[in-house]
């Protein structure tokens, strides 16, 4: 037989023998250890709500500056003297003497140094009405005072804008959108929305042209009267200025030669 043949044999008897299924035994240990990895897994799908530690509440916050950038807001809302134990209950702690050293170094703020009060200084000390109308009135410009200046010292500058507008005392110039006042003037005419006599008598005395003769008294006068399409106006073309072309000057080549060759120029 050949090597082959032998082979084949071979495997002809193993798959004749019957197959023996080998029984696995699972220890204790090891189910044991199945079923807490499967609890483990559980446990890590579920989620927990961790709560973080919060930075404890510090009223307007300790730095020095911070606490006189809000020292300086609280004293400009005010329209009166600030003591010291108003600034402290603002800030929710004592002021310390450095706070208090840098307010009085400050050109804005006054400093009372009897009642130990502080004060803001406005550009304009204008806190009422009265003294908003006599402002204006004083006033040698029709420039107009902006209300931005006028709230830095008084912040309830409106009411009392509003209130002298209905009354006719000033004129108010408000913003297009919200309707905010923006400068404010004095009055110094008569009531608004109306035109005295005077001028109503000098208006009607004004002659006017018939329809028919006012294109050509405008002409006369050099304006252009808007019944005409302005497209329709033939306009003179500007004369362009023609320029003269300079002659060419002739290039110079064979300088090196000057004296071997003949000059025929001249000729």
């Amino acid at each position: 037989m050949s090597l082959a043949d032998d082979l084949s044999a071979f495997k002809s008897k193993l798959k004749a023998q019957p197959s023996l299924k080998q029984k696995r035994v699972i220890s204790s240990t090891s189910a044991a250890s199945s079923q807490d990895s499967d609890d483990d897994r559980k446990r890590k799908k579920v989620k927990t709500s961790l709560v973080y530690s919060q930075p404890a509440d510090t009223g307007l916050g300790n730095h020095q500056l911070t606490q006189l950038h809000h020292a300086v807001e609280f004293i400009k809302k005010q329209d009166r003297p600030v003591s010291v134990a108003d600034l402290s209950a603002y800030l929710s702690h004592v002021a310390s003497p450095a706070l208090l050293a840098q307010l009085q170094r400050i050109d804005r703020i006054n400093y009372d140094p009897i009642a130990h009060t502080y004060e803001y200084r406005p550009l304009h000390n204008i806190r009422s009405a009265d003294s908003l109308l006599l402002f204006l009135r004083r006033q040698q410009t029709a420039r107009g005072l902006s209300v931005k200046e006028l709230k830095d010292g008084w912040s309830t500058c409106i009411e009392a804008i509003d209130t002298l507008e209905k009354s006719g005392d000033i004129l108010v110039l408000r913003t297009k959108k919200e309707g905010t006042p923006r400068l404010v003037w004095a009055n110094m005419g008569g009531p608004i929305g109306t035109v005295e006599s005077e001028f109503v008598t000098a208006w009607n005395k004004i002659q006017i042209p018939p329809p028919a003769e006012l294109p050509g008294r405008l002409s006369e006068v050099g304006l252009k009267p808007t019944s005409v399409d302005p497209a329709t106006i033939k306009k003179a073309a500007p004369v362009q200025e023609r320029k003269q072309k300079k002659p060419r000057k002739g290039k110079v080549t064979n300088t090196h030669l000057t004296g071997v060759l003949k000059d025929y120029s001249r000729r």
